[in-house]
Order: C-alpha cells, then structure tokens, then sequence
C-alpha cells in the first residue's frame, strides 16, 4: 500500500566562515509505501508535486496530499518505520529479487517493448493514436466540467468543501469499477496486495521501463539504502 506523507528532512551544512556545521529542516510530500502491517519503509527520495493529466486528476492528487497533513510527520533519516518488516513488505520483497537477478546477471532490465508485449496479450492490441484521442477528448470534458462546477466559487472553505465531496464521489464510483486498486485496511487508493504486475529496479538502470508512462515511476530510498524505480501505474 501506498499513500501520500509529510516528511521531514534535516539538512546540514558548514558555515562559510566559522566552518561550523549547522542544521535546518525542510517539510514536503513523499510518497510513502508501507508493509502490510502498516509500517512505512520506503519513501520516495525527492518530494512529490501536485499533478494530473487532467484537471480532475489534478484535483484528486490535491486532496490526498492534504489528507497527509492529518497523518504523523515521517523522518526523512528514520526510514523504515519502527516495527517495519521487510518479509511484510511486499514491494520490498519483490525488489530484492529484481537486485538478486541483477546482480547474478540472471536478468539485466524489463525492456518498455517486452512490457509492452505483455500488457497486449493481457489486454488486447493497443491502437496508441486512438486512445490519444480518447485521452484528449477526456481532458476537454473534465476541464468544461470544472469551469461549470468550480471556477467563481464564492469562498475558499465552500471550494474545499466541494473539492473533497467530489473526490470522496469518485473513489466511492472507482471502488466499485476497480475494487483491485484498493486495499482492505482503508477506502483510499493503493497498490493491491498481490502486486501481481509490479516493475521494481535499480534507479541507475539504463532501462527504459515505462515508456509512454513517465509520471508512473518513482525513485524509493528504502530502509537498506537502495534507490530503485517502482512503476505501480502499470499493474
């Protein structure tokens, strides 16, 4: 499972005069992924910003990062949590095995053209020009729903107000057309249990992963110092 964080960040550095080391802290949203009991032990190495395809997409990864300011804040430098177990931990598990092969030379990257190929005999050819259209035709109509919905909203608690309803609509409708998204411990989206198509490898890999998918992958700095790649959109 994963879900959006505060995390809290020292950085130290030596006066130019004095030479003295001196310490600050900086607060920003990571992407924190969790064991399946629920301890955090990886999180994403630079913080996370604010996006979407569309404008409603946009609006949803808004909410969730909000929803984080309710949460414990994250050490940046105490990562994994305590009580995190790797055995627990299901993407953990998996990138061991991706650094075990790559290490023994058993496998050196998932090539974006073999995992192109498998996506297709799983779901069917893909015609990228016609879901390009699709796509298009998606953002124009979320952004003319937005103007109607949204735009000249009278206060900044109303917005919010109306923001959060329309996001908590859309997981209620998504729970529903795509149950595998979510987990059992919470209403929220998250990497299923199974991770049944999970792609974890070295963040220095020359691979190219993901394609046309480049808003899909993360690096993690996991609890044994790892920086690795987790490409969970394309499960």
């Amino acid at each position: 499972m994963w879900r959006y964080r505060v995390v809290r960040k020292k950085n130290v550095t030596a006066d130019a005069i004095d030479k003295k080391e001196r310490a600050h802290y900086t607060y920003a949203i990571h992407e924190a992924y969790y064991d399946n009991n629920g301890h955090v032990g990886a999180v994403t190495q630079d913080p996370i910003e604010p996006f979407g395809e569309n404008i409603e997409e946009l609006r949803h990864a808004w909410v969730m990062m909000a929803e984080a300011f309710g949460l414990p804040i994250l050490d940046y430098d105490n990562i994994p949590e305590p009580g995190y177990e790797r055995k627990e931990d299901q993407i953990g598990s998996v990138l061991d095995e991706r650094l075990k092969e790559l290490e023994t030379g058993e496998v050196k990257g998932i090539p974006w053209e073999d995992v192109k190929e498998g996506l297709q005999e799983k779901y069917g050819p893909f015609d990228e020009e016609e879901y390009e259209k699709q796509v298009e035709e998606e953002r124009v109509e979320k952004e003319k729903i937005h103007g109607e919905a949204f735009i000249g909203t009278s206060t900044l608690e109303e917005l919010i107000d109306k923001i959060h309803a329309d996001y908590r609509e859309y997981v209620k409708r998504d729970r529903t057309e795509s149950p595998w998204k979510y987990t059992t411990e919470t209403a929220e989206p998250g990497v299923p249990p199974d991770h049944p198509s999970l792609h974890l490898f070295p963040a220095d890999s020359e691979t190219v992963l993901c394609g046309s998918f480049p808003t899909a992958c993360r690096v993690l700095r996991t609890n044994t110092g790892e920086r690795a790649c987790v490409c969970r959109d394309l499960v």
